[in-house]
């Protein structure tokens, strides 16, 4: 890479973070001709090299300015002209290593005082971002370099948790379909997407299961206790603790007296079928019980007369409208095996599809939480007791996240938000990731954030958000943070990623990897890498998703 007619500058100061350095006094123009192409030197953005030994540390240039030497000369005539022959200086993050001929993230060691500093021109930088073309997955053009495409490796990708976070109308939704597309190139994948608003059916319309929420039905015996206690008990009535403690008694009973042969095994969270309308009698009766007086004297009021009113009103309410049936009044799954089908058809396994979009618009939207918690909890349970998890990856894709799963729970989400929490910190283990996607990172779960180890910014312009990200984010430095607020107008382009590609480095953000891992390219359960044999699948920058070819 380096060369000496690359050679534009010196190293005099360095940090655990960034090196600054003096140009050269040749550098007058601040511009020159390699192999008949102009190329600007010190622009910011642009990537440098400094060698150490057999390695080359690869620097962006963060600020460029004149010498403090100069920075408090005159505006005459004579002092501008020395000012055009000052040193100049240039502050550089120091963002990775290029050893045995591939970039890595990170100081493999850090350049003396003194040290070269060389620019790069097209050559070095394809160079630099093909370290993971052998993979096929490219998530746009890097801005600034024309015709450079952005590799990364998909099994570290999807292998961990990801964030992928924008303001409203930057993108979100097209970026997400433009990288789950890609995902058709590789076999033994499953990803399930929760589509809150219908976004996604026709980005996968052609190749996708896509499954209307309401028409698959989701019986209520597949509620754990505390979906049920959400769906039914409010906590700020004065007997919700009665309300709770019979609704756990009278459901348990029922799974038992219902599924004999399973008794001994059952608990109040079993995925097994119950009579919902016995239940309603059971506390329709305690509701009204009357006692009779002793030797038949006046009767008097049973111990929970009167308290469950609210309740049965609640209750009725689910089961006699028409838009909770899929939950209430199953048509076609009526025993307790129907978990079995479902978890069939929302894996794709009978159609052999690989991406699954689960359309939620019809859903309620004070039940969307429940319905989010049941799903997220029987994807992870499925993988949790399966023997083959280590070849049977899962990612489930959560969009609109704050809506379900707040920075502050109240009564009415706890149950999703525990839910994610849980596959956000052992999910991994058990071949299950997440992709959050979210407009208002700073109202998410703290928990559940903290644990995305990517993440994919597009245009953020809330200051309270962008410092929160900057905090949150594992940025190599404090000065690409800076230069992340800093940054111009979104780049329109036909690829979603594309929008924020002009600083690539800092656009898909890996964490340091934990130790366990899903996807690895040494275990079973990585993804089988193989080169496309067709051109990758984009998406346009519309509100509906579309399928386009590149």
């Amino acid at each position: 890479m380096p060369a000496a007619e690359k050679h534009i500058g010196i190293i005099y100061s360095i940090s655990s973070s960034s090196a600054i350095a003096f140009m050269d006094d040749s550098v007058v123009s601040m511009e020159r001709t390699l192999g008949g192409k102009v190329y600007r030197i010190g622009q910011i953005g642009t990537f440098v090299a400094i060698p150490v030994g057999t390695t080359n540390i690869i620097g962006m240039i963060a600020r460029v300015q004149l010498s403090r030497l100069t920075q408090s000369m005159g505006s005459t005539q004579t002092e501008m002209a020395d000012i055009i022959k000052a040193k100049k200086e240039m502050e550089i993050q120091l963002v990775g290593s290029v050893v045995n001929g591939k970039f890595e993230k990170g100081i493999a060691s850090f350049p003396p005082i003194g040290s070269d500093v060389f620019m790069t021109d097209d050559g070095d930088i394809t160079s630099l971002f093909s370290t993971f073309a052998q993979y096929g997955f490219a998530i746009g053009d890097i801005s600034g370099y024309l015709g450079e495409r952005q590799y990364i490796d998909p099994n570290k990708f999807f292998g961990k948790h990801i964030a992928l976070l924008g303001s409203t109308g930057s993108g979100k939704s097209t970026a997400v379909a433009s990288i789950l597309q890609k995902v058709q190139m590789f076999s033994n994948t499953h990803v399930i997407v929760l589509d809150i608003h219908n976004e996604y059916r026709a980005a996968f319309r052609d190749f996708g299961n896509i499954i209307n929420i309401t028409d698959l039905e989701l019986p209520h015996w597949f509620m754990n206790f505390e979906e049920m206690r959400e769906a039914f008990v409010d906590e700020s009535e004065s007997s919700a603790q009665s309300q709770e403690m019979i609704l756990k008694d009278l459901v348990l009973n029922s799974k038992k007296i219902k599924n004999p042969a399973l008794q001994e095994f059952i608990t109040i969270d079993a995925p097994v079928y119950f009579d919902l309308n016995e239940v309603r009698a059971k506390f329709q009766f305690y509701d009204t019980e009357r006692i009779t007086g002793y030797g038949g004297g006046q009767s008097r009021e049973g111990p929970f007369f009167g308290q469950f009113t609210r309740f049965l009103v609640r209750l009725d309410s689910r089961m006699t409208d028409k838009r909770y049936e899929f939950m209430f009044k199953p048509k076609k799954f009526k025993d307790s095996v129907a978990i079995k089908e479902v978890i069939s058809k929302i894996f794709g396994l009978e159609n052999k599809k690989q991406i699954t979009v689960l359309d939620l618009s019809g859903v309620p939207f004070d039940i969307v939480n429940i319905i989010v918690s049941l799903l997220a909890r029987m994807i992870f349970d499925f993988n949790f007791w399966n023997k083959s998890k280590s070849d049977f990856p899962v990612l489930l894709v959560f969009e609109e996240a704050h809506n379900y799963l707040p920075q502050v729970p109240s009564a009415h989400n706890r149950a999703a938000r525990r839910t994610v929490e849980r596959i956000a910190k052992e999910g991994r283990k058990y071949g299950v990731g997440c992709m959050i996607v979210s407009q208002r990172p700073s109202e998410l779960s703290e928990t559940i954030l903290s644990q995305c180890n990517n993440f994919v910014t597009l245009r953020l312009t809330n200051p309270p958000i962008k410092t929160m990200f900057v905090s949150s984010s594992p940025i190599p430095s404090a000065g690409c943070s800076t230069f992340y607020r800093r940054f111009g107008p979104e780049k329109r382009s036909s690829s979603a990623i594309q929008r924020r590609c002009r600083f690539a480095s800092c656009l898909i953000i890996p964490r340091r990897p934990p130790t366990a891992r899903i996807l690895n390219s040494t275990t079973s359960g990585s993804l089988p890498i193989k080169k496309p044999s067709s051109p990758t699948l984009l998406t346009d920058g519309g509100d509906k998703i579309d399928r386009k070819s590149n």
